[in-house]
């Protein structure tokens, strides 16, 4: 409203000053009006524009009304004329309601105008009347394109921010998925392990329930990150997704069930160097799948978990033995980590491999998107 009341009031400094601008003139009647219509009617056809985006077809209503008196009163209001072009404008650009019945109102009144001005013996012709009809419907007919543009950017930006917000979510439950999954079953395998422990091995229940604790309590610290990232959801950047810090490399996920007394060995070959925070997450979480895979359906089998770092990639590579000679892992585990994988630019290819399940990850230097 600021830019446009300076627009308006820049209008009507130009109609009032004497700069020798032509004005709008329809009918074509020279008539001795009083001095005062004139300035009057260059304001009522000028500062109403102020309101021109918020109140388009009242303040149409109202320049329309003053234009019409100054034709037929005579009144050469100079350049303010051209509030009608730009009321026009707004209308076709910034109406929402009764578009329809607008336009129709605004035919009418122009045909009624016609019809005074020819009344009160404007010499125009015919196709003088025809021809300004055209002139006045090019800013209304631009103002439809214009609106029509700015809908079809709105609903781009709503389209992108949904998109957005879907793919935010989805990376958040592939997240939550690993850790209830990963935490819950180590947290089942410790438990059970308890049962075998003699009655009298009191130390090595007390340190079963210690790494239960500790284990239910990393779950719980990750829990909250997760949920931390759920509340940023509906204000994430097109084009970009929230990542969930995670406790530790893979290292630390190995060493940690490792704890657990799980058969479980962890190699690093190459010179380890700091990947990009999105490939780290991605690192932990397609770890954390898995071993809590290899628990789930190879239960107490080794697990090998091997890092290679090269000058143009980091693997991870995670095999156990396949038990009962079956190698089907229903559920989402797998899915879930080959769109992890595939949205940091990486690969990942997993399933049996000579008596073992493999899970194979790769990911390229500078590899994230």
């Amino acid at each position: 409203m600021v830019r446009d009341a300076i627009g308006a009031i820049a209008l009507l400094a130009a109609a009032l000053l004497p700069l020798g601008i032509p004005g709008v003139e329809l009918g074509e009647l020279h008539r001795s009006p009083p001095e005062w219509a004139g300035p009057v009617l260059a304001v009522a056809q000028t500062l109403p524009l102020t309101f021109r985006r918020v109140r388009p077809a009242f303040v149409l209503l109202v320049v329309g009304a003053a234009f019409t008196t100054a034709q037929l009163s005579g009144v050469d209001s100079g350049p303010a004329g051209l509030g009608v072009l730009g009321a026009l404008y707004s209308t076709g650009a910034y109406q929402e309601l009764r578009r329809a019945i607008v336009a129709v109102a605004t035919v009418a009144a122009y045909v009624l105008l016609a019809l005074a001005l020819e009344g009160s013996g404007s010499p125009e012709r015919l196709v003088d009347w025809v021809t300004f009809s055209l002139v006045l419907t090019v800013p209304w007919t631009a103002g439809l394109l214009v609106r029509h543009r700015l809908t079809e950017q709105d609903a781009r930006e709503a389209a992108a921010s949904r998109e957005a917000v879907r793919r935010a979510k989805d990376a958040l439950a592939r997240d939550l998925h690993d850790v209830v999954t990963h935490h819950i079953t180590a947290m089942v395998v410790q438990s059970e392990s308890a049962a075998y422990l003699g009655r009298d091995d009191l130390a090595g229940r007390d340190g079963t329930l210690e790494v239960v604790g500790r284990t239910g309590r990393q779950a719980l610290q990750e829990l909250r990150s997760l949920l931390g990232a759920l509340e940023q959801t509906t204000t994430t950047t097109p084009g970009t997704l929230p990542v969930t810090p995670v406790g530790g490399d893979v290292r630390t996920v190995v060493e940690q069930l490792a704890a657990t007394g799980y058969p479980v060995r962890f190699t690093e070959l190459g010179e380890p160097s700091e990947p990009s925070a999105p490939v780290a997450t991605t690192l932990h979480r397609v770890s954390q799948e898995a071993l809590t895979n290899a628990m789930k359906h190879a239960p107490g089998e080794q697990v090998t978990v091997a890092m290679t770092h090269t000058a143009d990639a980091i693997e991870l590579l995670v095999e156990n033995r396949i038990r009962g000679g079956t190698a089907d892992i229903p559920g989402r585990g797998l899915s879930g980590m080959a769109e992890r994988v595939a949205l940091v630019g990486g690969t990942l290819r997993t399933g049996p491999v000579d008596g073992l399940f493999r899970v194979a990850a790769v990911f390229p230097r500078g590899a994230s998107r």
